[in-house]
């Protein structure tokens, strides 16, 4: 909810006056309306948003752009929205589905996104990364055009822009992004049909599917650097101890750990189910070095309000280190998901099953297995997790070469 400290009056005149801060979204709440705020993103696009609570769970509610939508009109909407959120009720606005393409993303987003499945989850736990995409790579192109208006050629030329300045990849991602709003229009225009049409993709999936697994050398250069101060590299560094996904470590919450558990709710994890990560000695001193910053429950925050969110601009910053630390120009490419797949080879070469390395990872059981097997596993899975920290001491300190190492049967 809302500092009531960083409240201000919003004026028509202020909103305009605000600028982007680089790097991370910037928020200013109205002293008028508790919740209310205008929500400023990096490339300076402007909305008013509602922060309530609805059975006890918080909910940011985007409300409509600056400029198609009033102050007085925002408030109007929030307070409507309070009201539906203390009686139980959805609080988002009934949305007018406009046919400008920027009004069609909000649309999308509030209504397929963000729809509250009948467990109580959201239908796309992303649609942050979503919004993220369209506010990147779609909208300053196409942001005023009615959506009728955009043809197959200005699909492809938009393809190739992002193709060309960020990877063929990234290009399949905001492909399959695009894909989805206008099949999702289509069922709610008579009219409309999708200019996408199959062999637009610029990778096949066996081409993105990724292998990269860092080296015993990489590790011994970057685990140094992951020992330094600062969120992001602590991030990091539980990535690789822990072996779970970004999103989940990123987010992890302080209320959600338990002596030497890590109970991750099921709204933050793919299979919509409570999970359990123990945590090693070296996993619990990672958290214990975080500051607490304005009793933020985040682990992991930087404002003492929100989750970390600079990921690109750190993760830059750390490849330079590295590439400095191993005495080159450059490194061989890779992401933060590898530090992931790295783990689970570590703990295959530490000699844990496949079977319970895959329940540390957090994957689904495929099968009849998967449906009757409702074991937690977790001392198996805590075992796995120390040999996967040992793995690691080992490789940061190798024995001699006269020393000859035995593997557990």
């Amino acid at each position: 909810m809302s500092n009531p400290s960083k409240r201000k009056t919003l004026t028509e005149r202020g909103i305009a006056a605000l600028k982007p801060i680089q790097g991370k979204r910037r928020h200013v709440f109205d002293s008028i309306i508790p919740g209310l705020a205008v929500r400023v993103t990096e490339r300076g696009v402007k909305s008013f948003v509602l922060i309530t609570r609805v059975h006890g769970k918080q909910r940011w509610i985007t409300l409509g752009r600056v400029g198609v939508l009033s102050l007085a009109d925002a408030r109007t909407e929030a307070g409507k929205g309070i009201v539906k959120a203390k009686a139980g009720e959805d609080p988002r606005p009934r949305l007018v589905l406009a046919n400008d393409f920027n009004s069609i993303v909000d649309s999308f987003i509030e209504r397929w996104c963000k729809h509250v499945k009948p467990n109580g989850q959201l239908r796309n736990r992303s649609w942050r990364d979503v919004r993220r995409i369209f506010d990147v790579y779609v909208l300053p192109e196409w942001r005023d055009r009615p959506i009728t208006s955009i043809t197959r050629r200005d699909v492809t030329e938009l393809l190739d822009r992002v193709e060309d300045d960020n990877g063929a990849v990234m290009s399949d991602r905001v492909l399959g992004k695009i894909r989805k709003i206008f099949n999702w229009y289509a069922t709610r225009d008579d009219q409309f049909n999708s200019p996408i049409v199959a062999g637009m993709a610029r990778t096949s999936t066996k081409e993105r599917e990724r292998k990269r697994v860092l080296s015993d050398d990489e590790l011994r250069a970057l685990w140094p650097l992951l020992d330094q101060p600062g969120t992001f590299r602590g991030i990091a560094r539980m990535l690789l101890l822990t072996a779970q996904r970004r999103s989940e470590v990123a987010g992890m919450l302080r209320s959600e750990i338990s002596a030497d558990v890590w109970t991750i709710s099921a709204e933050r994890t793919k299979t919509d189910e409570d999970y359990i990560v123990p945590l090693t000695g070296e996993a619990l001193a990672v958290i214990e070095a975080q500051p607490v910053i304005n009793d933020c429950d985040f682990v992991f925050s930087t404002n003492g309000n929100t989750a970390f969110s600079g990921f690109s601009k750190s993760k830059q910053e750390l490849d330079k280190a590295l590439a400095k630390a191993m005495n080159c120009e450059t490194i061989h490419p890779w992401v933060l998901h590898d530090l992931r797949r790295t783990a689970k080879t570590l703990m295959q070469r530490a000699g844990v099953e496949p079977f319970i390395s895959e329940r540390v990872l957090g994957h689904v059981v495929p099968g009849v297995e998967g449906i009757y097997d409702r074991f937690g596993y977790a001392p198996q899975k805590r075992d796995a997790l120390e040999r996967l920290a040992a793995e690691i001491r080992r490789i940061l300190t190798p024995p001699p070469d006269n020393v000859v190492r035995l593997r557990a049967k």
